[in-house]
C-alpha cells in the first residue's frame, strides 16, 4: 500500500478550492457579523439593567 502525496505548490491547488474559499469567507463574515450582534445586544441589555440606557 502507497500514499501519493501532492505537491506543495499553489499551482498544484483542487478546482474547487477556489470555491471552497468564497463559502469559507462567507462563513467567516457571517460569524462576525453574529457576534457583532450579540456584543451589542448584550451591551444594551447591561445598560438597561443598570438604569442608563433607554
Amino acid at each position: 500500500m502507497s500514499t501519493v502525496h501532492a505537491p506543495n505548490s499553489a499551482t498544484a491547488r483542487s478546482p474547487f478550492s477556489e470555491v471552497r474559499d468564497t463559502h469559507r469567507q462567507a462563513n467567516l463574515a457571517v460569524i462576525a457579523t453574529a457576534a457583532v450582534a450579540a456584543s451589542a445586544s448584550l451591551i444594551a441589555a447591561f445598560l438597561v439593567a443598570l438604569g442608563i440606557g433607554a
